[in-house]
């Protein structure tokens, strides 16, 4: 019992000698954080400033594709694929905006932004690299939302106008992939009523055959049996997809996709905080290691 009693009473004394020892150090420890401090603050000071704008995404009009996709054969739900090819422009105007191969060739395409490109040449940055964590969609509460997006920009960038441009140069690249892909569709769409249209004419079938299903009377419109369709409408049908294919080839898909013009506001409003903040932290540890060590030397 008397053993454990030295045990804390020596724990006792290494405590107060602790305390001792750091009341006795205490100017060179508050010294050493004030000096690390004010080297975050100077630090701050000399960093270049960002700032950060915003812009908000409208999503195109579901009509907007009504006349160029249509369900397959017999699908009858016409506004479900349409509202599939406007998800899909969304999907990939997210994925194009977001791309730092497109924001470099954004800047390389682009007439504008001199300083901008005196800064990366300087500076012997790709704008690819310079983007890195600039870019992405907005965040509140940790949960996304939807269609707004940011970018973080130094000062030789006009962030404003960079951000406008850039939104409408993913808008007609994304409308460029979507013409694309619907192009395709309807190719694809040609060439099996033209295959139909062979397999009618074959059998000297012109007219429809009927079917009757549920008390209605309906032309058979089955993939595998298409040619029942007959040769007339068939024929019209094909004219009808040549003439679609060469309007869709002038088709510009115009409407308005920016919501809210971009705004610029500081990035961190307690950035210089921070780093203050970090300097005096890290100032109180190499201190307190100064301490230790003098006070080790001291006891050896």
């Amino acid at each position: 019992m008397k053993k454990n009693n030295t045990y804390l009473t020596d724990d006792e004394i290494d405590l107060n000698d602790l305390i001792k020892v750091l009341w006795r150090e205490k100017i060179l420890i508050l010294s050493i954080s004030i000096v690390c401090g004010l080297i975050g603050y100077l630090f701050a000071s000399f960093k270049d400033k960002e700032f950060k704008t915003e812009i908000t995404i409208k999503n195109p009009p579901i009509e907007l594709f009504e006349t160029y996709y249509f369900p397959p054969f017999n699908n009858n739900n016409n506004n479900n694929n349409n509202n599939k090819v406007a998800e899909q422009f969304i999907n990939n105007f997210k994925l194009n905006f977001l791309s730092l191969d497109n924001l470099q060739s954004f800047v390389e395409e682009s007439k504008e932004f001199d300083n901008f490109k005196e800064y990366l040449k300087s500076r012997n940055i790709s704008a690819k690299k310079y983007f890195v964590n600039k870019i992405n969609q907005v965040k509140e509460k940790n949960l996304i939302i939807p269609n707004k997006f940011f970018l973080v920009f130094s000062k030789e960038l006009d962030g404003d106008i960079f951000f406008n441009d850039y939104a409408e140069f993913i808008k007609k690249k994304t409308i460029v992939e979507i013409k694309k892909n619907l192009k395709l569709s309807i190719e694809n769409k040609i060439i099996i009523f033209e295959n139909a249209l062979l397999n009618a004419k074959l059998i000297n079938l012109e007219n429809p055959i009927l079917r009757s299903t549920n008390q209605q009377i309906q032309v058979v419109n089955d993939p595998e049996a298409l040619f029942y369709k007959g040769s007339k409408i068939l024929s019209q049908e094909i004219i009808h997809l040549k003439k679609l294919f060469l309007k869709l080839e002038n088709e510009q898909f115009n409407f308005e996709m920016i919501v809210d013009k971009p705004f610029n506001s500081p990035v961190e409003a307690t950035s210089n905080f921070i780093y203050v903040a970090a300097g005096l932290i890290f100032g109180l540890f190499l201190s307190l290691g100064i301490v230790f060590f003098k006070n080790t030397l001291k006891n050896n």
